[in-house]
């Protein structure tokens, strides 16, 4: 369905008047961060950097009253006392379990509209084995899987039925995975069924948490961002009737690399990125990708993973619900911005659309939430062109 879009008045309004804040995770290791220390099952990373990248392209691009906060015990006051309009969220979680649910859950109690996913949302794209039982049931590809949980048994015969016919159906090993995590930490390709037993419990132990095992693809790897249907480029606010699929990519494998390793352990440069050029493989995966996105209701940025087997056959391996939005620095690219040229787009463009889409789908769509800000005064700018 389409919306009337922004006229440019009214974009530079928002620019002007709009306080926005661009929220990191916290650092656990700061003092007076949260009340009680608390189990993390993902691995701590604060994405500061990432944020302050986010928060100069807003000032670059005209944008007059942006801060950076941190997501801690103290962000509901510093929210209320700094009027903040809009929140961009660019965390993980401080601490706990489904820690990516906790900012937007916070925001939709405290009433602060954000560029984010839902609670529910961002859990199941978190965890890896709801988000496979969702698009299976979408009839979207992904490879069959099991779950050893925190007080199942590895041993237990229904799981090594389901693991025999991994085996059978595949032959190339496994792969051993937290179902929540980031950057591939605690990933392990398991090449020696005997040793399975002994990686998952490393997982478990390491994570607290349920573990996944699914088969090893040895084929190609690619990715694709997906986007809204709001895209701002050329200066312009335009709709279109498909979310947007971007940056369709192939992660290049070393010889020695069964699996593409985070940022953390070897950066990403352009080297190891390929653009996708040939058809039908860039039209299948940008289908797949806007479908997913379009099955869970996404109304923001992820970045669907996926791979195939020997015999070409493509799997959905994830969808990341926080890829990294790093600035293109030398050598250095985040992935979703590896081909946004291809686009005709910069990286304040895919900052600017990703405020601009949220704000279109919640003036269209649940306008109380934007009561306090884009007001009658606003309304009243939708003609004027500027």
């Amino acid at each position: 369905m389409t919306h009337s879009v922004f006229s440019q008045t009214q974009l530079a309004w928002i620019r002007r008047h709009l306080k926005v804040a661009v929220i990191h995770g916290g650092d656990k290791t700061q003092t007076g961060s949260f009340i009680f220390e608390n189990l993390s099952p993902r691995s701590t990373k604060t994405y500061a950097p990432v944020a302050h990248d986010i928060a100069r392209a807003l000032a670059e691009s005209g944008f007059c009253q942006v801060e950076v906060l941190a997501e801690d015990i103290h962000l509901a006051q510093q929210l209320r006392e700094k009027g903040i309009d809009l929140v961009i969220t660019n965390s993980g979680g401080l601490q706990g379990f489904d820690s990516m649910c906790h900012l937007p859950s916070m925001l939709e109690m405290l009433g602060v509209p954000y560029v984010g996913h839902s609670p529910m949302t961002a859990g199941i794209l978190d965890n890896k084995h709801l988000f496979k039982h969702e698009i299976k049931a979408a009839g979207l590809p992904t490879a069959p899987f099991v779950t050893v949980g925190i007080d199942e048994t590895f041993e237990d015969p229904g799981k090594q039925s389901a693991i025999d016919d991994i085996a059978a159906c595949f032959h190339e090993g496994f792969i051993v995975k937290p179902v929540s995590g980031r950057a591939s930490v605690h990933v392990y390709p398991v090449f020696d069924r005997g040793e399975l037993a002994a990686v998952v419990e490393k997982v478990r132990l390491a994570t607290n948490n349920t573990v996944m095992i699914e088969p090893f693809l040895s084929g190609r790897e690619f990715v694709v961002a997906v986007a809204g249907e709001y895209v701002f480029k050329d200066g312009r606010l335009t709709q279109s009737t498909t979310p947007l699929a971007f940056s369709i990519t192939e992660r290049l494998l070393d010889a020695d690399e069964p699996i593409f390793t985070s940022m953390d352990v070897k950066p990403i440069t352009q080297d190891r990125l390929v653009s996708v050029n040939e058809e039908p493989l860039r039209g299948q995966l940008a289908a797949i990708g806007q479908k997913i996105y379009r099955q869970l209701g996404l109304q923001t940025l992820v970045r669907v993973d996926l791979r195939m087997d020997k015999q070409g056959n493509l799997y959905v391996l994830e969808t990341n619900p926080k890829p990294d939005l790093k600035r293109p620095e030398g050598n250095q690219v985040s992935l979703v911005c590896h081909d946004l040229a291809r686009e005709g787009m910069s990286y304040t463009d895919l900052v600017q659309s990703l405020v601009f889409n949220r704000l279109s789908f919640l003036k269209a769509r649940r306008p109380l939430a934007l009561a306090h800000c884009l007001t009658a005064q606003f309304d009243a700018l939708a003609d004027v062109q500027g």
